[in-house]
């Protein structure tokens, strides 16, 4: 079998790879929660059904700001945390692994703590991260 890629790098042929197994696999991602907007703040309601996945430990949602795509998470009964969900890396999206508490990128392989600390590389930075409270049944993220 003849090959068209004579010039073809390492890189290229992995990144061609890792292309077509997300096109297999499909690209993982948390679901969208619904915020809205509260003052300078996001709120999320968690009465709302399109919330629901943050009404139980360990759970996580993407929400946008307009300025950045952040991921929610429901550390505990009484806590919750937020951080961009955009790896500092080259802009995959995250994913929350409840069982190790820490937002994984499926595209290379980094990951970050809850607190936004770049945990295993390639990523050098931080995640950006969000004050977040909840109080009775309201998730406010502070967004300024």
């Amino acid at each position: 079998m003849k090959s068209n890629c004579s010039g073809c790098s390492r890189r290229a042929v992995l990144q061609g790879l890792g292309l077509a197994a997300l096109a297999a696999c499909g690209n993982p991602t948390e679901p969208s929660g619904k915020a809205t907007a509260c003052g300078a703040n996001l709120c999320l309601d968690l009465a709302d059904p399109t919330n629901k996945d943050l009404t139980k430990a360990g759970g996580a949602m993407i929400v946008d700001s307009g300025t950045d795509t952040i991921m929610v998470v429901r550390v505990s009964d009484t806590q919750v945390a937020a951080a961009s969900a955009l790896c500092t890396h080259d802009g995959c999206e995250n994913i929350y692994t409840a069982s190790a508490m820490r937002f994984d990128c499926p595209c290379h392989g980094s990951q970050f703590s809850l607190t936004g600390s770049v945990l295993r590389g390639p990523a050098r930075q931080p995640l950006r991260v969000y004050t977040a409270t909840l109080t009775g049944t309201t998730i406010t993220i502070a967004t300024s």
